[in-house]
């Protein structure tokens, strides 16, 4: 966890991304060597990691820096989504929100809130 190692701060902040969207930033988050895929955003993974290691390693920071930001934003839906999936069929670019189903414990509290 030295502030000057980045493979554990690149490990978390792709772990965290990958719980807010549902793939991470590598989508091979247990596999960070050669035989794992590249990262979709290189320079935004190494942003994140300087982040989270400068805000002294705060997750909470790290969740709020995320959600705040103008790709979580994004609706599912887009003006020209026929466009938008011909030139980005796996939403690699973020282009829109991607669709997740909910978890059980997340269905289970939306009906006990109801």
């Amino acid at each position: 966890t030295r502030p000057d190692h980045p493979l554990t701060a690149r490990v978390i902040v792709n772990r965290v991304w990958q719980g807010h969207f549902g793939v991470g930033l590598v989508a091979t988050p247990s596999d960070f060597g050669t035989l794992g895929e590249r990262p979709s955003h290189p320079e935004l993974l190494d942003w994140l990691a300087v982040e989270f290691v400068e805000r002294g390693w705060s997750l909470k920071r790290l969740h709020r820096l995320i959600v705040t930001s103008a790709a979580y934003r994004r609706s599912a839906t887009s003006p020209a989504p026929e466009a938008a999936r011909a030139k980005d069929p796996d939403n690699r670019l973020l282009w829109r929100m991607p669709v997740r189903r909910l978890d059980a414990e997340q269905v289970r509290d939306a009906m006990l809130a109801v």
